[in-house]
């Protein structure tokens, strides 16, 4: 694995920057406004709680449910409205796992309810393509593992795979986008109520919440990462994509073989042009 290290000189590209920051109002997200404010960037908050921070004129909030993408259409409106374009998007938001595996809830007549799909549908649905600039994914570290709480992990799980498809993608296009992906572990957040007590008491310590803002600001100025996976803990910072993801899957697919991802870029080229946009991934 490949641990790096981050100084404030890392991090100076970022004044003048514009940059967007889903769930900006607390935890992670807020503790990333406050350090690209101190750092010169102008920051827009996205979030369905008021912020706490200071208004300024290098600060726009907008209230956005993530889950909407038209609340998400319109928070990208306003930030180029405001600030006249968009350098950086930080898709943070994300909430609490919601749904009951094991002890399903039934309607008054008997008839199960659905389990809860907010979580996937905040975490999954608030990422918003830029024209050009850098995109940092708030994944998990739950992502990388068995994890019992299975709302939540499926969708740090979709995280990471959204981030490292859509790396290939922009690669493959030519576009000047740049996607990166985060996996921190236990984080002082307010996703569950004391959680830091809670942490304490399990007999381990949750990191603060600027450690892991620090790396999602790094990622957003460094311009050599494109599909990068960052595992943060207790603010040490280690790249697993190129690492450990990357040639673990080499290992078993086998040198022979060619990736899925190879196959699917020789069936495109196969396809008549008019008919590539119907071919799309399938189980195999």
């Amino acid at each position: 694995m490949v641990e790096f290290f981050i100084k404030d000189e890392d991090l100076v590209g970022l004044k003048g920057k514009v940059v967007i920051i889903t769930g900006g109002s607390s935890g992670i997200g807020l503790a990333t406004v406050n350090l690209l404010l101190s750092l010169g960037a102008s920051v827009v908050s996205a979030d369905v709680t008021e912020s706490a921070v200071t208004p300024a004129s290098s600060f726009l909030f907008v209230r956005t449910n993530v889950a909407v993408f038209k609340e998400l259409a319109a928070l990208f409106k306003a930030a180029k409205e405001h600030f006249g374009r968009v350098d950086c998007v930080f898709a943070n938001a994300g909430i609490s796992p919601r749904a009951k595996y094991l002890a399903l809830e039934t309607y008054a007549n008997g008839d199960l309810i659905e389990p809860s799909t907010e979580v996937l549908d905040v975490m999954l649905k608030s990422v918003q393509q830029l024209e050009g600039g850098s995109v940092v994914l708030m994944g998990s570290s739950t992502g990388l593992q068995p994890f019992r709480a299975p709302d939540y992990s499926t969708a740090k799980h979709g995280v990471l795979g959204f981030g490292r498809g859509y790396a290939r993608l922009m690669e493959v296009a030519g576009l000047p986008i740049r996607i990166n992906t985060l996996m921190p572990s236990w984080t002082a957040t307010n996703l569950i109520q004391d959680l830091p007590t809670f942490i304490s008491d399990a007999k381990h310590q949750a990191q603060s919440g600027m450690a892991v803002a620090r790396a999602a600001s790094y990622l957003m100025v460094d311009g050599s990462g494109q599909g990068d996976v960052v595992y943060v803990d207790v603010g040490k910072y280690t790249e697993i994509e190129k690492a450990v993801l990357a040639p673990a899957y080499e290992t078993i697919k086998g040198a022979e073989h060619p990736s899925d991802d190879e196959i699917l870029r020789r069936i495109r080229a196969l396809t008549p042009p008019a008919a590539k946009e119907n071919v799309k991934d399938r189980s195999i």
